[in-house]
């Protein structure tokens, strides 16, 4: 798994910020399906553990692993969270080095390539009738001129790469091996200077390094977006609650099969 949007300090604070937003609603997410507490829970491209310790929030269970290839999030992982355990493993190769009946994964399918066929494998990777959890981006909803040439170049980005930013469209009409027990959209506004504060980072980091945006927009370009961004980045004052962008969340929870059954 690469990450398109870089495993630098800069990247992980990227990473808290927009945790901070999406953890709430997708402790939320999880609590619902949950009739006990799980002997045992997978965050699937953990990061520096902002969605793990979300996923011990809302499962209350003991044995929480974050698994992760990137040695820069799960040092810093670690280091943070010292009470979870943090593994070393590329999450596209199965077997998985622990075993668990409950899976967590966000943003992290928009990264890869034959996400359905790796959706089967994760799920087969639980125990007996155990549950994977699922967000990804649907679609972002925006009127925002500077909002939308950001994120017409990280759609043509990670599109270079073989993956797809917008990857729920397809995980939503999807056929899996396993059962597919809920299967919905939900929009979720964003405050214009947080969806700003999340973009705005990209712009004078990553996209200074990749071949794709500097073959696609002019430096001019590159320093008008991130400038436009940056206003509105610090607008928090005078607009704190304004949103003129949306995201819509595919969620999936899909089952294992246990044996036996069809």
């Amino acid at each position: 798994m690469r990450y398109t949007f870089g495993t630098s300090q800069t990247a992980a604070r990227r990473l808290q910020e927009i945790s901070h937003f999406f953890n709430p609603p997708a402790h939320d997410f999880i609590v619902r399906f949950l009739d006990k507490t799980p002997e045992g829970a997978l965050d699937l491209g953990c990061g520096p553990g902002f969605t793990t310790r979300m996923l011990k929030q809302a499962t209350g269970c003991n044995r929480v692993y974050g698994l992760d290839r990137s040695e820069e999030f799960l040092a810093l992982a670690g280091k943070q969270y010292p009470e979870l355990t943090f593994i070393s493993h590329d999450i596209t190769k199965v077997p998985f080095p622990v075993h668990a009946d409950i899976g967590y994964t966000r943003f992290v399918l928009a990264h890869l390539k034959d996400v359905v066929k790796i959706i089967n494998n994760w799920v087969g990777e639980l125990q007996g009738g155990g549950l994977l959890f699922i967000e990804e981006v649907e679609d972002i909803f925006t009127d925002v001129p500077v909002f939308n040439a950001y994120l017409s170049a990280n759609r043509g980005l990670v599109s270079s790469q073989g993956a797809r930013l917008y990857v729920g469209k397809l995980l939503g009409t999807a056929k899996y091996e396993h059962d597919v027990v809920y299967n919905e959209s939900v929009l979720l506004p964003v405050p214009d200077h947080r969806a700003a504060s999340w973009f705005f980072p990209n712009t004078v980091s990553i996209w200074k390094q990749e071949e794709y945006i500097k073959n696609n927009l002019s430096e001019a370009d590159c320093k008008n977006i991130s400038g436009e961004l940056e206003r509105i980045m610090n607008d928090k004052n005078e607009n704190e609650n304004e949103s003129r962008i949306t995201w819509k969340m595919r969620r999936l929870v899909v089952r294992k099969r246990s044996h036996g059954l069809h």
